[in-house]
């Protein structure tokens, strides 16, 4: 459904008997006030790239969790090592997730960024990471052959 139309699920939802989960138009705390006091979603599909990072992914579940709502976590298609790890990370910390999206790597990447392979295992099981940062390392030469350009950061 177009981002613009959203509000119409809450008429849709009315007539259904089954769950609606807001996904594309989740992007923001303001897109899911809107879905809660529309009425016009049952769960909703966090994805930490979409969603503004790892605190507003956050906030979100918490604002799911307050309204009633279910909520899980979502991935993007083709997502590195580092969104694999990031979402690592948010899936064994946050509780209630209903469903957990992500570390397809193998499956779905071309060429792996981490050193690591962080796809799932059979039954779609992960385990949770350790170590300093996100827990996994970047191969500098993976990055290099993927990298379309380099900006310099100011100070």
């Amino acid at each position: 459904m177009p981002h613009e139309q959203v509000q119409a699920l809450g008429e849709i939802r009315s007539n259904l008997n089954v769950p609606i989960m807001l996904d594309e138009s989740l992007a923001s705390q303001s897109d899911a006030q809107k879905a809660i006091t529309g009425r016009t979603c049952d769960f909703f599909n966090i994805r930490l790239s979409k969603c503004g990072g790892f605190i507003p992914s956050l906030r979100l579940a918490q604002l799911a969790r307050q309204n009633g709502l279910g909520y899980q976590l979502g991935c993007q298609v083709g997502e590195s090592a580092i969104l694999s790890a990031a979402g690592r990370h948010f899936a064994t910390s946050v509780a209630g997730l209903r469903y957990v999206e992500g570390s397809y790597d193998r499956h779905l990447v071309r060429e792996a960024l981490g050193t690591t392979d962080l796809t799932f295992h059979r039954g779609g099981r992960a385990r949770a990471l350790t170590g300093p940062g996100l827990g996994i390392n970047i191969d500098p030469a993976a990055l290099e052959r993927v990298l379309v350009r380099k900006e310099p950061i100011l100070g």
